[in-house]
């Protein structure tokens, strides 16, 4: 027993174990984001199983065995490795559920809409070109989308709102862009930006003043259109965008980020 207690024995064995699992934990997490974006899973496995569902559960496993070996490690012929190998895989644990307790907080703290746009009173139209890319299994484009009753269960209030209403409540910045330049500067501006933020354009229209284009999230590969209209304002011009997800109910307030970054840029651009 002196023999095995010196090498760690069972308990280091264990130690690794754990840690093995816990370095698993990004692992699956990225192996579900990766696995959607290259069409190996659906997005019901990859979000709603394996991020979702499963993966709080893995984390908390792998959380409560690094904490028990841990306290094997520190309370029974304490062991340099395997407090160590508890301590790392105890971290990494940690951070996984930071990261979901982070997407959760977020998840509830914006409300569940995925088409955002400056002017709901005037809403951008899509071309059929954009149309046709979204595809039919795409969420809808609306004029003035209206959440079903049926949200309240997750949402209380919701139900029977506008998605222009709630909009302005969560994202009361988001407003159409006036500004001293002509349209063609304009226009200018907006192509460059919506291809330095590496936007794949699918329409680009100066005289009507619209340029439409997708852009890609990194890990997940979602994919939202993003639609920007130019019209002639006095001496001026106005700008409106509109940034639309093509799947998901929520889009955890990234539309809302993109056409706020949209008009930054611009405005910098113009003022440059």
């Amino acid at each position: 027993m002196a023999v095995i207690g010196k090498k760690g024995g069972i308990r280091l064995k264990l130690a690794w174990i754990v840690f093995l699992l816990a370095v698993a934990l990004p692992i699956w997490f990225m192996a579900a984001a990766l696995g959607y974006r290259f069409g190996v899973l659906d997005l019901g496995t990859a979000l709603s199983k394996m991020t979702i569902a499963w993966g709080p559960m893995l984390v908390f496993v792998v959380g409560g065995l690094a904490a028990l070996m841990l306290v094997l490690g520190l309370i029974w012929s304490p062991r340099v490795k395997t407090v160590i190998l508890a301590l790392v895989s105890l971290l990494i644990a940690g951070l996984c559920f930071g990261r979901i307790a982070a997407f959760g907080a977020t998840a509830q703290s914006v409300p569940p809409i995925h088409d955002i746009q400056t002017d709901w009173s005037d809403p951008i139209q899509l071309s059929d070109e954009l149309m046709a890319v979204r595809g039919e299994g795409s969420n809808p484009v609306r004029d003035d989308a209206v959440m079903p009753e049926a949200i309240n269960a997750r949402w209380p209030g919701i139900g029977g709102k506008t998605v222009a209403e709630l909009q302005a409540d969560a994202y009361p910045e988001v407003k159409s862009l006036i500004v001293a330049a002509p349209t063609d500067v304009v226009f200018s501006a907006v192509y460059t930006t919506l291809s330095d933020m590496g936007m794949e354009f699918v329409t680009e229209n100066e005289a009507a003043g619209m340029i439409e284009a997708t852009a890609t999230t990194s890990w997940y590969g979602f994919k939202d259109d993003v639609a920007v209209r130019i019209r002639p304002q006095g001496e001026g011009s106005e700008i409106d965008v509109r940034s639309i997800s093509r799947v998901g109910l929520s889009d955890l307030g990234a539309n809302a980020k993109r056409v706020n970054a949209i008009l930054e840029s611009v405005s910098s651009k113009l003022r440059g």
